[in-house]
């Protein structure tokens, strides 16, 4: 069984938040807390790198800075094609809300 780390506990948002990842790749949050989120998207991300993260509210998106801390390959979708897209998931923490100052984008 794997110890949970997490320092805050995550509300399952599942896939319902849209969010993109540094303004260009769209993803979907799956689960999210006070310190960091789970997402699911299209195009790979290196862990260990800092980003910037848009959560796609209703009224007013949110842009927090973010350290990449695990992106792995989760599942593949299979085209009308035959071809077929990688989706991942990354575990992000968010490096402006330790500091307790979270910014907002436009």
């Amino acid at each position: 069984m794997r110890e949970d780390r997490r320092v805050q506990p995550r509300s399952v948002v599942g896939s319902q938040l849209a969010a993109r990842i540094n303004y260009i790749y769209e993803a979907s949050v799956i689960d999210i807390s006070a310190s960091g989120a789970m997402i699911e998207h299209m195009n790979h991300v290196r862990p260990g790198t800092v980003s910037f993260v848009t959560l796609l509210f209703h009224v007013k998106p949110v842009g927090l800075k973010c350290r990449v801390i695990r992106s792995v390959v989760h599942r593949y979708e299979v085209r009308p094609t035959g071809e077929r897209d990688l989706i991942y998931r990354t575990g992000l923490q968010f490096v402006d809300a330790l500091a307790g100052t979270p910014s907002l984008t436009r």
